[in-house]
Parts: C-alpha cells; sequence; structure tokens
C-alpha cells in the first residue's frame, strides 16, 4: 500500500503549510487548497484518504463544504476551527464530520488524531479484503487479482467465486449456488451455474480443462481450495 493521502483545506496558507510539513515528516503525502471551490477540484483529483478541513473558509463554511464534499468522499474529515462553542461541534460531528481539533492547536496533537482515523479505516478496508494463497477478492471494489495481475469478472462470476471462497474447502452444491445468485423466481436453471463455473476457471486457471482451484465434486458440487498446489 502507498503512502495515505492527506488534503489540508484551510484559507491560511500558514495553517496549511505547518500541517503539510507535519504531514510528510510523517510519511504522508499532502496536499492543500485554500477555498471551496478549489477544495472540491483537489477532491476529486487527490483522492484523500484523510481531510483536515477549517470551520470558516474564505467566503464559505466548512461545514457547508463537508455536507457537499461527503456524497464524493468517505475519507474521515478533521475539523479544524478557533471557535469552541459546543453547537458547532455538535453541527460539524454532525454533518459529516469525524473529529474536531480547536485553535491554536497542538501539531503533534494533530497527527495523533489524523493516524488514528487512518488506523481505524484501514481496519475496516482490510475486513473488505478476503484473502487466501495467490487470490484477492475485494468485496467493496467487487474485484479479484491473481497475486499482482487484476481478473476482470461479471457480477454474478464474481457472487459465485466469493461465496465459494467464504465457504473455501467446503463442498458447495449448485443448487446453494443457484439459490443464492439466480433465485427462486429466476427462469434459468441450475444448468446455468456449471455455465458460469466454466467461464470462471476460463479466467483463473491456468488450464480450464484440468482445474485446480475449482474442483467439481461428482453428485455433490464444487470446491474452492485454498492452496491449488495441494491438489
Amino acid at each position: 500500500m502507498g503512502a495515505h493521502k492527506i488534503m489540508i483545506v484551510d484559507d491560511d496558507p500558514h495553517i496549511c503549510e505547518i500541517v503539510q510539513v507535519y504531514c510528510e515528516r510523517e510519511g504522508f503525502i499532502a496536499s492543500y487548497s485554500h477555498n471551496g471551490p478549489d477544495a472540491m477540484k483537489l477532491l476529486v483529483s487527490f483522492e484523500p484518504d484523510l481531510i483536515v478541513l477549517d470551520i470558516l473558509l474564505a467566503n464559505e463554511n466548512g461545514i457547508d463544504w463537508c455536507r457537499a464534499a461527503r456524497p464524493y468522499t468517505e475519507a474521515p474529515i478533521v475539523f479544524l476551527s478557533s471557535r469552541e462553542e459546543d453547537e458547532i461541534k455538535i453541527r460539524a460531528l454532525s454533518d459529516g464530520g469525524d473529529d474536531y481539533v480547536t485553535k491554536p492547536f497542538s501539531p503533534g496533537v494533530l497527527m495523533a488524531k489524523i493516524k488514528a482515523h487512518l488506523r481505524r479505516v484501514s481496519k475496516g478496508r482490510r475486513e473488505q479484503l478476503l484473502e487466501l494463497p495467490g487470490m484477492t477478492l475485494d468485496f467493496y471494489a467487487q474485484s479479484v487479482n491473481l497475486g499482482d495481475e487484476p481478473i476482470f469478472l461479471s457480477k454474478k462470476e464474481f457472487n459465485l467465486l466469493s461465496y465459494m471462497a467464504q465457504n473455501v474447502n467446503r463442498i458447495v452444491s449448485a443448487d446453494a449456488l443457484f439459490q443464492l445468485i439466480w433465485g427462486m423466481e429466476s427462469l434459468e436453471d441450475t444448468r446455468t451455474v456449471a455455465v458460469h463455473i466454466s467461464n470462471l476457471r476460463k479466467k483463473i486457471e491456468l488450464d480450464p480443462a484440468n482445474p485446480e482451484r475449482i474442483l467439481t465434486i461428482r453428485r455433490a458440487g464444487y470446491m474452492l481450495v485454498a492452496d491449488k498446489r495441494e491438489h
């Protein structure tokens, strides 16, 4: 994983530079903007892992910017503000913020908060991954990698593979796969499962005619094995 990206939004250039310097000392990549419109453009191009946001921007309220930005990012937002009123803090945290630091602030404390939020996000992100020997499934992105190579699957192919991966080294019947992926109301039949399994094998097996990852268990169903070298 590459360095975390921190986006700083503050109309005070001095604050931006201080936070950027401390972020870079921690090994983060930092970029900043001084106003709302430019910050929205930076949000899209930079794709930050965390945002440090001033409450009082030039001609704009940082809380309003936060609310507008939320449809485009799930990155934690740490507010910076000289305002200490409880109602401001409550509004900031209720409208999309994750933390609130008052000015003047300790750069060390701010960095500690940033790292704590990044740890939380990273833990949640790891829970969206399922790693098997030589294969990684990303449930959030619905993508699969064989080693470092991305494999492009259809939605149903991914659903089939992910279900078998969650039941690795267990036999899963064709009926169970069919009901899970196509459902009771489908006009298809269970032979559709075999077609999709065949397509999956063409994408993830070295020799689809002699599969080592997805095995057919006669009269029982299919099994995804954890380590194809053992079979």
